[in-house]
């Protein structure tokens, strides 16, 4: 029997949990505590019960997902497994029952929502429906991250706990985490886990979804106000270059220009880059670098702060501000971006971050180019990949340590502010 499941979501999966006595298979991106403890009964019962779930740090920020009720899950005997890139909303119930649709495994989904679902009722297609919640199962778990461990949830709960701590580093909105795990078993979901710019799409799609989902209403957050907002780059801007190096016995310098009256600060380029400018977004997230000189007088770039910068528009070439008469070095750099805020080291520019030890720690990791073509990039070519470059697109691995170091470094020698109005 098929019928077509509007309204009764919740009456009809509470009672496909009661019913059910051999075994329980449910894949969905999403969960809340509520009805995680749907499943947990169920497995302390002694019914086989297994879980495929997408294992995103931002949506555990967010309230889309909980790693409250994943504990318990895993604490009952629940078998957990992560995919990369996953919407499939699939539940099963022994060989009897499946439930096939848009709903979510949350009281959104199976309470307040409009969702629509088909459930099967001792169909033939149902035993075909388990052929594939198993091929899955099997893919995933020989997978790396396929399988959510306890060390998994602790790793994601300090995460978390940091980010809630963290969420005013700097104004402007709090910050969106392009930190998944999970299987990947496909190109695009490969590409997931290795470019956090996709990572930025895919979240950035899914939005409207969350926004729309009551599961954050049910854990206490407000349905008008996502947690984040979206960024589309992470970005490591060069200042300075091997022919014109800064001062390393120096501060990064910031200076002020006064554009239609107001204050701003400004990030560089040359003419010959300003096509670099243009691909640069509203909120993009900088992490500023410096052609300079670490503590033993060797050449290097240092990275020495971060901030966000304003989207790039045609009117910014200091020429037609007539800025040259004021600082002769944009005569060669008159291209620029608007920095709405920044926070560099109150330090001399040799007490950043070696770009070096970035790639030595990272590799192929540390940009989004380099990210994509494992096999060709040695990390002595990451190490130089920097070169006659004005940016370049970081991955989310490297925002991450980038962002740890330079707490590290702050804490130590405090910070400078910039703001444009």
């Amino acid at each position: 029997m098929i019928k077509i499941v509007t309204a009764e979501h919740y009456s009809l999966i509470t009672s496909l949990f009661e019913e059910a006595t051999e075994n329980i298979k449910i894949i969905s991106p999403f969960l809340s505590k509520k009805m995680a403890e749907l499943l947990c009964k169920a497995a302390l019962k002694g019914v086989e019960c297994s879980f495929i779930t997408r294992f995103y740090l931002q949506d555990f920020i967010d309230g889309s997902n909980t790693l409250e009720g994943l504990q318990n899950m895993l604490d009952a005997g629940v078998k957990l497994y992560a995919l990369i890139g996953l919407h499939t909303k699939l539940y099963l119930f022994d060989s009897k029952d499946a439930i096939v649709g848009s709903a979510n495994f949350t009281e959104g989904g199976f309470v307040r929502n409009i969702e629509l679902s088909v459930h099967l009722e001792d169909e033939p297609a149902i035993d075909t429906l388990q052929e594939y919640f198993d091929e899955i199962v099997s893919k995933v778990g020989k997978a790396n991250d396929g399988i959510i461990t306890q060390n998994m949830l602790d790793d994601y709960k300090e995460r978390c706990k940091k980010n809630n701590g963290n969420r005013a580093q700097l104004a402007g909105g709090t910050k969106v985490t392009a930190v998944i795990r999970g299987a990947a078993l496909d190109r695009i979901s490969r590409n997931l886990k290795e470019n956090s710019n996709a990572v930025y799409d895919e979240i950035e799609a899914n939005t409207k979804e969350r926004l729309s989902d009551p599961v954050y209403s049910a854990l206490g957050g407000k349905m008008e106000a996502a947690s984040h907002k979206v960024l589309k780059n992470i970005i490591l801007k060069f200042s300075g270059s091997a022919k014109r190096r800064a001062n390393g016995n120096e501060q990064m310098p910031i200076r002020p220009f006064i554009d239609d009256g107001k204050t701003i600060f400004i990030t560089n380029f040359s003419e010959a880059k300003k096509n670099s400018a243009k691909t640069v977004e509203e909120g993009d997230e900088t992490f500023f670098c410096v052609h300079s000189y670490d503590k033993n007088g060797k050449s290097c770039p240092l990275i020495v702060g971060k901030g966000f910068l304003r989207k790039y528009n045609s009117n910014n070439d200091a020429r037609d501000k007539g800025w040259v008469k004021e600082d002769e070095s944009l005569a060669e750099y008159p291209i620029f971006c608007v920095i709405s805020e920044a926070k560099i080291i109150n330090a001399p520019i040799n007490c950043g971050i070696p770009l070096k030890e970035l790639t030595n720690t990272l590799g192929y990791k540390t940009y989004v180019h380099t990210s994509k073509e494992p096999d060709q990039y040695p990390t002595d070519r990451v190490a130089k990949a920097h070169s006659q470059q004005a940016m370049l697109a970081l991955t989310a691995d490297a925002k991450e340590y980038l962002d740890k170091r330079l707490e590290e470094i702050g804490k130590k020698y405090g910070w400078t502010t910039y703001k444009s109005e």
